[in-house]
């Protein structure tokens, strides 16, 4: 399971960002996911019937960019951030290291 996230523009002054999961497998893994990113809104969603796999999309609105760094270090699926020019980076290197990502 990965999730990829990304900046949207917005009217406001806040950050708002997608986060994508993908390779969700079975009812189990999803209900997991569901409920560790509760506090985000689901704003999109598929399954894939050959792979019986899910993919969902959340979006959340952060007061600022700093506030959304510290929410993606602490993120608990293997999160890698696609920047405006491209660039891919992931935020939550330390959970990964120590196995704490779903």
């Amino acid at each position: 399971m990965r999730a990829f996230a990304w900046r949207r523009e917005t009217d406001n002054d806040s950050a708002n960002y997608c986060v994508q999961v993908e390779n969700i497998k079975g009812k189990q893994k999803l209900n997991k996911v569901l409920k560790t990113l509760s506090e985000w809104e689901v704003v999109g969603k598929g399954y894939n019937a050959n792979t019986r796999e899910y993919t969902f999309m959340f979006a959340r609105d952060f007061a600022s960019p700093s506030r959304w760094l510290i929410c993606a270090k602490k993120f608990p699926i293997h999160l890698t951030e696609v920047t405006s020019h491209g660039n891919e980076l992931v935020r939550n290197k330390k959970l990964i290291k120590q196995g704490d990502v779903l």
